[in-house]
């Protein structure tokens, strides 16, 4: 084999071996030896990268002369063979974290360089390469390796994010709790911030555990209590776990800490509305409107839209018109919205052309939705125009199978085509 592709995991020790191997005495400039006749070899060459594989590579073309196998011989003596290409340790299938760990240790020099040695950017860097090729569980041991011997390396220039990118990669598969571990050591590299905590609370809630979403939360806001984002999903999970007590007394905490914060009164609104205590919840919300805090600009669209279903409730149906428009004034084509308008002006104020106009209008942005096209039905069932009914509410059953109202309103179709 004339032919050699060396890794090292540094160029310092690239030099070292190169000086032993050509006995050169001088300080090593790697582009001018690339250019320099050296003697029984054919080409030189440097690279930062072989065949995808990160490092401080030297290519090396022997001649087929005496002088060659010299050289040869050097390079068989000197190098270390795992550091060889066809040695080299870059694993493709997944081995036991210890056993990997030792083969990286070996490979990189690890025990023997500092801690803010290039050695470590270039194993930092294979790992990246691991997780985006999809190797995901030896990215994970990889960084973990990182982590064991030297965490501060992780924790300058915020490389611990490669924790959070393995985090989302693992929720991604439906492995929660790798996903979690990942997290956890993230926030262990950065103490003083909230935000892995609020990475495991988003995962932990989309997967149905509040209890322990609901640990984390507060393990993060003893780090930030000012953290408006874990505060959410703190109140979240109390709300879905029916801790409906522990959120307001929560919430009652935060406003006599921040009197003049919308948010808060906001948040208390959103709990009352939530157990169907509805004038509370107006009252809450037009507080939050009324003092209107530096982030009132944040929550108002929220405000407008949550006063104008709560008005709806308690049947004051000119408030809640009001306020769906001035909704609708930034968010002119939220489906939801203009669908309770067509129901109130329909249902409730008989004010059937209003209802029409929005009906036709949720039908028009959103032509697969059932329940616009069930509204419309029911208000040409109102008004007798029965062929259009059939028409939208035939729709609307095709869109909705299973909706038990459409059914009903076929019915109640049919007995008045039968009594015409």
């Amino acid at each position: 084999m004339n032919e050699f592709s060396i890794f090292f995991p540094t160029e310092r020790l690239r030099n070292d071996y190169l000086r032993r191997i050509f006995k050169i005495k001088e300080e090593i400039n790697s582009k001018r030896l690339e250019d320099t006749f050296v003697s029984g070899v054919k080409d030189i060459s440097f690279q930062s990268k072989y065949k995808k594989i990160p490092g401080y590579w030297m290519k090396i073309k022997l001649k087929d002369e005496k002088e060659s196998y010299t050289i040869k011989n050097r390079i068989q003596k000197e190098i270390p063979s795992f550091w060889v290409f066809e040695n080299l340790f870059f694993p493709q299938v997944f081995m036991t974290q210890r056993k990997m760990e030792s083969m990286w240790i070996q490979k990189y020099n690890l025990m023997k360089e500092e801690n803010n040695s290039n050695a470590w950017k270039i194993f930092l860097e294979e790992g990246k390469n691991h997780l985006k090729e999809g190797r995901v569980d030896i990215a994970r041991a990889a960084f973990m390796c990182i982590y064991k011997n030297n965490p501060f390396f992780l924790k300058k220039y915020k490389r611990y994010y490669v924790f959070e990118d393995l985090a989302y990669y693992y929720e991604a598969k439906g492995e929660l709790h790798k996903s979690i571990r990942c997290l956890k050591v993230q926030a262990s590299l950065q103490p003083n911030v909230s935000e892995a905590y609020l990475n495991m609370s988003n995962f932990l809630l989309l997967n149905g555990l509040e209890e322990e979403a609901i640990d984390v939360c507060r393990r993060g806001l003893g780090i930030d209590p000012d953290d408006e984002y874990l505060i959410n999903n703190l109140l979240i999970a109390y709300i879905n776990s029916e801790y409906f007590d522990t959120a307001l007394e929560f919430l009652e905490e935060c406003i006599k800490k921040y009197p003049d914060t919308s948010i808060y009164w906001k948040l208390i609104g959103d709990v009352f509305c939530q157990i169907g205590k509805d004038r509370g919840a107006i009252i809450c919300y037009q507080k939050a409107l009324e003092i209107k805090g530096e982030d009132i600009l944040e929550v108002r669209q929220d405000i407008y839209y949550s006063l104008g279903i709560c008005y709806q409730q308690v049947n004051e149906y000119e408030k809640a018109i009001y306020y769906y428009e001035k909704f609708l004034e930034v968010d002119g084509n939220d489906p939801i919205a203009l669908l309770n308008l067509s129901k109130i002006y329909g249902e409730d104020l008989k004010a059937y052309g209003k209802a029409e106009y929005y009906a036709k209008k949720v039908i028009e942005l959103y032509p697969q939705n059932g329940h616009g096209h069930h509204n419309l039905g029911l208000i040409y069932l109102y008004t007798g125009r029965l062929e259009k009914a059939k028409w939208y509410l035939y729709k609307a059953r095709k869109i909705l199978p299973d909706y038990q109202p459409i059914r009903d309103a076929i019915v109640a179709l049919k007995k008045k085509i039968f009594i015409s």
